[in-house]
């Protein structure tokens, strides 16, 4: 969890992701599909091949954002990965969460990332780009 406090990493838990996205449903006991959860490993796996140091950010409010990268060359992105976003309260929540979070680190890139872009809201705030996976995967090295 990002924090300047060691303690309070300490104490939040660990987010923890199979390197092969196959690998996921063996340590799913419920043997349901989990498409959110497979859309953040492939997102991670790639901020780490772009070399980003990456955390994720639980905002003053309580909510989550997946990731905060930092890139080589110094930017930063904050990264919210929803598989499916057709639920206007998820879509809310998800939003408000990266709002929230870009309040607290202003430089940052934002982006929302679904695995469709059937997934897509149909509006987000200003400053927050929506994109499905594969245009993201596309683009060059950072955020």
């Amino acid at each position: 969890m990002e924090s300047s406090s060691e303690r309070q990493r300490m104490v939040n838990p660990r987010k923890v992701y199979p390197i092969d996205t196959g690998l996921i449903p063996i340590f799913d006991r419920a043997r349901r599909a989990n498409l959110g959860h497979a859309l953040e490993t492939c997102v991670l796996l790639e901020l780490e091949r772009r070399r980003a140091e990456v955390t994720y950010v639980r905002t003053t409010s309580g909510y989550e954002v997946d990731f905060l990268a930092r890139f080589p060359a110094g930017d930063e992105a904050l990264i919210q990965c929803c598989a499916d976003a057709t639920d206007p309260a998820t879509a809310e929540r998800e939003l408000r969460a990266l709002v929230e979070a870009g309040a607290a680190h202003p430089h940052a890139r934002r982006l929302w990332i679904s695995a469709t872009r059937a997934g897509l809201p149909r509006s987000a705030p200003e400053g927050i780009e929506v994109l499905p996976a594969y245009l993201w995967l596309l683009e060059s090295e950072s955020g």
